[in-house]
């Protein structure tokens, strides 16, 4: 066996976090999403959402303050998460982005989030 490689192998079995970036919110306003308690209350930074035609960006933060950013196509009620991470500190975010496919809102929780930003003007 040549034991040159040994460490290297090792390397390659040792799982190893996946790089995140960090984001700083500024300002943030978070709303509470009616009819979304029943799965753990959302909240909407209401400070952060950006509107493109009929899509909206917004970042939510569930019960278990976990964060993440949604892109929502109001007029095809269809959405995808864009960012996910945890709170490395009141304002700091760690996350890392993911690019879901998109998905129809199906169960009453995604279904509350989607009314909730699509109709924000």
């Amino acid at each position: 066996m040549n034991l040159r490689i040994l460490p290297a192998a090792i390397g390659l079995l040792i799982a190893m976090p996946a790089f995140a970036e960090r984001l700083e919110l500024k300002n943030p306003a978070w709303k509470e999403v009616p009819n979304t308690q029943f799965d753990g209350t959302a909240y909407v930074n209401v400070n952060g959402i950006q509107k493109a035609g009929s899509n909206v960006i917004y970042e939510v933060v569930n019960a278990e303050a976990a964060y993440s950013q949604v892109e929502m196509n109001c007029k095809m009620q269809r959405f995808r998460t864009i960012k996910m991470g945890y709170f490395e500190s009141r304002s700091r975010i760690n996350y890392k982005v993911v690019n879901d496919p998109w998905i129809k809102p199906e169960t009453a929780y995604h279904k509350a989030l989607a009314a909730f930003v699509c109709r924000l003007k």
